[in-house]
């Protein structure tokens, strides 16, 4: 499994994920394929910033199947770091988003500038709270978020990435 940064090249895994309607079911459906380059402009803006932003290959040589990342965000007022992820229909249940999301909390522990990472699956979403437990993050507690100006009902989780 490797985290390969994310670069401009990718715009096409960004649609293939974004605009997929199994994909973003838990996020209030697929993004409009006209919002894929704002979308991704952000991306290579946070990484240009030293926010993170991968591709998720499976396996050396193969293709990416998904995305995860490390940015900046806002929750109840306060600044924090932020993960989420998404992996192509075809790809999920395999342990591939376990994997990535194990890899990006022990490579934020060893840089030891995050903090916490928090993660805000949607409520319903079985799949994404097992990741969360399984790479190590703490429920918090049941909430409302805005993504992509919608309104989701999530689980907070926060992992902690000081030591």
């Amino acid at each position: 499994m490797e985290l390969a940064t994310y670069t401009d090249a990718d715009v096409a895994l960004t649609e293939a994920l974004e605009c997929d309607p199994a994909v973003m079911a838990e996020l209030g459906g697929p993004i409009p394929r006209e919002d894929i380059p704002r979308i991704h402009a952000k991306r290579l803006a946070a990484i240009a910033n030293g926010y993170w932003w991968f591709k998720i290959v499976p396996e050396n040589g193969g293709p990416a199947v998904g995305t995860i990342g490390v940015w900046k965000g806002e929750y109840k007022g306060a600044e924090i770091y932020e993960t989420g992820w998404l992996i192509r229909t075809e790809f999920q249940g395999r342990g591939i988003a376990s994997a990535a999301a194990r890899l990006i909390v022990n490579r934020a522990r060893g840089e030891r500038r995050f903090g916490f990472i928090h993660a805000f699956p949607g409520a319903t979403n079985g799949a994404s709270n097992a990741i969360c437990r399984k790479a190590g993050f703490e429920r918090l507690e049941e909430c409302e978020v805005d993504y992509a100006a919608r309104i989701l009902k999530c689980v907070h989780w926060r992992a902690d990435v000081r030591a």
